[in-house]
């Protein structure tokens, strides 16, 4: 054999190179086969597992593990396999204590650990989640909030994200109560379909789980934010305004407002606050309180196109 190898290197590299391949690929597929298998009779094994454990907790929990195996969590069981999978163990940790003796102390109880505690638990399995990667550090979490303090495992109100409140703005505005006015001012971004349902709601600029940006925006800055919606206000353009390109909040209260078009002021002042040498020219001054310059779209009446201007002639955003 050694000497029908030899002949094979010195006499037919490319006999070699075949033979080499093919002693490769039959070594792969007996190995990917078992590999195979040992795949299948784990997930057997801990889907065996899972059922024991659910047996046992639904003796005296009947009501919740039914629940539980509904939900997205107790789904997991069913469709995964491994650490992806999650059962009671994996929130309550092992309960073989806890069944001999029947006392309550002898198992976990997410809702009475601390609330760094309650949250490593949660992180165990959620901190590989993009949404969630930047927790620790964030507002929420150096404010001591608790994933429990928005979700609920088995007590859910609303079953899509397993929230304490109905809806994602009512859970919001349970701490942000300042936010609830915008509902009903004049302009506001918390836009509502016919069925009472956000279209546009809080988790759509702010990821409460931490964000890249200041105050949890799921941007990295307040305009990239702003031109996921009004691309159009982007750019480039030939004029650029320079408050426009800092940041859309100089003009714009992205929650609500009492005025037109999200703006913190009426047009005018918002103007006046960087054009004050402007009013002698202008005569907008509190002796002629409904001329030409504050009716209506006030400054914006002449320079329509105040974002910025891309023609030759629009130095002043006229056009």
């Amino acid at each position: 054999m050694a000497r029908a190898l030899l002949s094979l290197i010195v006499g037919d590299r490319t006999s070699f190179l075949f033979f080499s391949a093919l002693v490769f690929c039959l070594a792969a597929a007996n190995s990917g086969k078992s590999l195979a298998q040992s795949i299948q009779a784990d997930s057997q094994r801990k889907a065996s597992d899972y059922q024991a454990t659910w047996e046992k907790c639904s003796q005296c929990h009947e009501e919740t593990v039914k629940q539980f195996a509904q939900d997205i969590h107790g789904k997991t069981a069913r469709f995964l396999s491994g650490p992806r999978a999650t059962n009671c163990e994996a929130c309550h940790g092992d309960p073989a204590k806890h069944l001999e003796t029947g006392e309550a102390k002898d198992i976990l109880n997410p809702p009475k650990l601390s609330v760094a505690a309650i949250n490593e638990t949660c992180l165990s399995c959620h901190a590989r989640d993009q949404r969630r990667m930047l927790w620790h550090g964030s507002q929420h979490d150096t404010g001591k909030i608790s994933c429990l303090s928005c979700h609920s495992a088995h007590h859910p109100k609303s079953s899509e994200k397993l929230l304490v409140k109905r809806t994602e703005e009512e859970l919001c505005l349970s701490c942000h109560s300042e936010k609830r006015k915008v509902f009903y001012q004049r302009s506001t971004h918390l836009f509502r379909t016919e069925h009472w349902n956000m279209k546009v709601g809080c988790a759509s600029c702010h990821n409460p789980h931490g964000g890249g940006a200041g105050r949890m925006l799921v941007a990295h800055s307040v305009n990239d934010l702003c031109y996921t919606c009004h691309a159009e206000k982007r750019g480039p353009f030939l004029w650029e305004h320079a408050p426009v390109r800092e940041n859309c909040l100089n003009c714009h209260s992205p929650h609500g407002t009492s005025n037109q078009k999200l703006l913190t002021a009426r047009v005018h002042l918002i103007c006046q606050q960087c054009h004050i040498h402007m009013l002698p020219r202008h005569s907008t001054v509190a002796g002629r309180p409904l001329d030409i310059w504050t009716i209506n779209r006030g400054c914006a009446n002449c320079h329509a196109q105040i974002h910025g201007s891309n023609h030759p002639s629009g130095r002043t955003f006229t056009r």
